[in-house]
């Protein structure tokens, strides 16, 4: 009969183990994010004391919230990192980067050619460089 309520228990102190753990995660984004922006907006002024100042109770509220719902949002961000890797991974050249990389190449090309001697000069088809 004691059973029951150890396993309870012990599910309870497991889902609180779980949610302080994702809501120290997701203070430490948030954090990092509104420390980044302040640093952006206001130049003049240390990030970091601004954020103690205005923005800690704000992240702190941010992390407990998704501490508490820790069953929806760690399986979420995970589901959204590897969309984000699948989406972006390599998406097909545009015409503008299929021409910067062939100017590239060409110019690479004239380089060694340069560095050989060449000069640009094509190998007759009978012999040698002329």
């Amino acid at each position: 009969m004691l059973v029951g309520p150890l396993v309870v228990v012990l599910g309870l102190l497991g889902y609180l183990a779980a949610a302080l753990a994702t809501a120290r995660v997701a203070y430490g984004m948030e954090r990092a994010r509104i420390i980044e922006v302040e640093r952006d907006w206001h130049a003049d002024e240390d990030p970091v004391e601004r954020f103690r100042e205005q923005g800690q109770s704000a992240a702190t509220v941010a992390g407990f919230l998704y501490g508490l719902a820790w069953p929806l949002v760690v399986p979420a961000y995970f589901f959204y990192r590897c969309a984000v890797l699948v989406i972006t991974l390599r998406p097909p050249a545009t015409p503008y980067e299929r021409d910067r990389r062939a100017e590239r190449l060409d110019a690479r090309i004239r380089e060694l050619e340069a560095s050989l001697g060449l000069g640009g000069r094509v190998p007759d088809e009978n012999g040698p460089l002329s």
